[in-house]
């Protein structure tokens, strides 16, 4: 009986100690969905684990090397006790990364001992040959015999052929030594950059009662990915609506592959601050004109744009600066920039590592920048989402036909693929129906997420000053109904590719104003009216008088309605005065000076508008008019 006891209990006693060892379980999990940000992306990962009782420790590894530590999250579908969550790198990855180093260098040092030393050779063999040379002065004054002339000679070409052979060898042998070395070390860079791409691997330390199968769920933040947002807009008749086609520019670097996921586009980004700002000390300073003279008499406005590569692949982290200022900005990770109010005249210079340094005007407005590459190559586009090719209106324009081949699709076959619309107190989401794959080599892949037929009432605009032409824009009175975001678009008008512009959301209160481009169907010239115009000095000041012209020319089949600006100077200090200010049928802001005339053309018919004014300034000042 006491045996029977002592047995049972050695039983138990093991039980307890095996319950008490702590068992060490490697899982495989699978990507189920990608939320994906402006910036950065949220993947979450499944993985079903049979666990016994007792605790475990569970590894999740193959992660991406883009995991931010702190963002992980886990959780089970099981009445189990979570002790401890740990993510680190996979230091297994991390030592065979090390190794492969360790032999590059070693095989580099190795090759550059032999390099050095057929260095030294080829030295000793070029003083050979210096001294055969020079050695070439036989029998000095008496002369000497042909049969010994005949011998001095054939020794002579023999000791030089040999060495020039070794010579010869040994520079092949130090030009394969040298491209030998520029492989590894090209070899060695790859391996440096597989250092920052070691893969992360978690860690749970859970405790559980019974046996039991659990399904995991695995959340966490990545880095290098996410999408923005970019439109068709076309118009085929002013009498209708216009069409807009929301795409979605994806792309990721995260180091593991998305495959057949289920996919969600998400207008937050969870970098940015959620602390709101506080108001600081407002101190006011005495008015110094001099200080806002340039502002003043520059033209009110926003320069904007997005900085792309040659294949239409944004540049992050590009300059963009005012020449010969210092007002300038770095564009996002989408490509995008903004500078207010550059002076008249003045220039952008976009620049950045890797790339050609390139220079446009500074004018308001919405420009895309293509720089050219300097020594890399370019990435492809890849664009998914839609339809069977078609014909499409394209003119011959070369940028007319990169940028079809970039769209590839005509919009009668371009069909949206099927998405959910969700909306958060923050932010929207997009959630894709069907799975995608997203491969991690940093390509975009374009999604038309969205089609939508938008009403609008149409004007042109023109600031013949800045350029002589006519813009139309598209008045959209409830933007907000139909979910947009701020984006690139590309305009297409009457079947044909007018250009790019920006949807700007952030500054647009009630009515977004869309432009739709130029349109050469409404001629607008602008001229300095000569007769009319002139120079007068009485006493110590001088007069400057001027005169100028707009003339509007509606070609086009139907009546347009057209807004016209233009401005009168204003002056900064009080020894200039403006005076016989007169704008016929023009309204002025007393403050901006800035003329603005509202025309309805009917079709056939031209305007004229005339504006003139006097500037009087001491006639010992120099003053810039034109």
């Amino acid at each position: 009986m006491i045996k029977f006891f002592l047995t049972q209990l050695l039983i138990m006693c093991a039980l307890v100690i095996a319950n008490a060892q702590i068992k060490k379980i490697p899982s495989e999990t699978a990507v189920k969905s990608v939320t994906i940000f402006s910036v950065g992306a949220r993947v979450e990962r499944t993985a079903a684990v049979s666990i016994l009782p007792g605790r475990t420790e569970i590894s999740f590894s193959g992660l991406s090397n883009q995991l931010d530590q702190q963002s992980v999250q886990l959780q089970g579908d099981a009445a189990i006790t979570l002790l401890s969550v740990q993510t680190g790198k996979d230091f297994l990855s991390a030592r065979k990364i090390d190794e492969n180093e360790k032999g590059l260098n070693d095989n580099i040092n190795s090759i550059q001992d032999k390099l050095d030393k057929d260095r030294k050779m080829l030295e000793v063999y070029k003083n050979e040959e210096a001294m055969l040379v020079k050695n070439q002065s036989i029998g000095g004054q008496q002369g000497v015999k042909s049969t010994d002339l005949k011998e001095a000679l054939e020794l002579q070409r023999q000791l030089l052929t040999d060495v020039y052979m070794k010579e010869l060898e040994i520079q092949k042998q130090i030009a394969d030594a040298e491209q030998k070395i520029i492989t590894n070390k090209k070899q060695l860079q790859e391996i440096s950059k597989k250092k920052d791409s070691v893969n992360f691997i978690v860690t749970a330390l859970i405790e559980s009662k019974i046996a039991r199968t659990v399904n995991f769920q695995l959340f966490y933040n990545v880095k290098d990915a996410g999408w923005y947002p970019s439109y068709d807009v076309r118009l085929n008749d002013l009498s209708q609506p216009f069409n807009i086609a929301m795409n979605a520019n994806v792309f990721q670097r995260s180091g593991e592959t998305w495959k057949n996921v289920s996919l969600i586009l998400s207008t937050g980004n969870p970098g940015d601050n959620a602390t709101p700002s506080l108001l600081q000390s407002w101190v006011l300073g005495f008015y110094d004109p001099s200080m806002s003279f340039n502002s003043r008499i520059s033209i009110p406005g926003v320069v904007m744009g997005r900085v792309t590569d040659q294949n239409g692949e944004p540049v992050t982290g590009a300059t963009v600066m005012v020449k010969g200022t210092k007002n300038g900005a770095a564009t996002d990770v989408n490509g995008f920039f903004r500078i207010q109010n550059p002076a008249n005249n003045s220039s952008l210079i976009i620049s950045s590592v890797g790339f050609q340094s390139t220079e446009i005007s500074a004018r308001p407005g919405y420009y895309t920048i293509s720089l050219k590459p300097s020594v890399s190559s370019l990435q492809e586009v890849v664009v998914t989402g839609y339809g069977t090719t078609s014909g499409g209106n394209v003119s011959n324009d070369e940028g007319d036909r990169l940028q079809a081949r970039k769209n590839k699709f005509s919009q009668e076959s371009m069909q949206a693929v099927s998405t959910n619309v969700q909306y958060q107190p923050t932010t929207l989401l997009y959630k894709m129906e069907d799975p995608f794959t997203l491969e991690t080599d940093g390509k975009t892949t374009t999604i038309n997420i969205k089609q939508t037929s938008i009403p609008a009432s149409y004007q042109y605009f023109s600031a013949p000053k800045i350029a002589p032409y006519a813009f139309l824009t598209a008045q959209i009175l409830n933007w907000k109904e139909y979910d947009l975001q701020s984006g690139e678009a590309n305009l297409y008008f009457e079947g044909t590719y007018l250009g790019k512009t920006y949807i700007d959301l952030e500054s647009t209160v009630d009515t977004l104003t869309l432009s739709m481009g130029k349109d050469n169907g409404v001629k607008v010239s602008r001229k300095l009216v000569s007769q009319y115009s002139s120079k007068k000095f009485i006493g110590s000041n001088r007069t400057d008088s001027r005169q100028y012209e707009i003339n509007i020319q509606n070609v086009k089949r139907d009546s347009v309605s057209i807004t016209v600006t233009d401005q009168f100077p204003v002056p900064a200090v009080k020894e200039i005065s403006v005076e016989d200010q007169d704008a016929p049928e023009g309204q002025v802001d007393k403050n901006t000076g800035i003329i603005t005339w509202r025309l309805i053309l009917p079709p056939g018919r031209e305007k004229k508008l005339t504006f003139s004014y006097s500037v009087k300034y001491p006639k010992d000042k120099k003053l810039i008019l034109d």
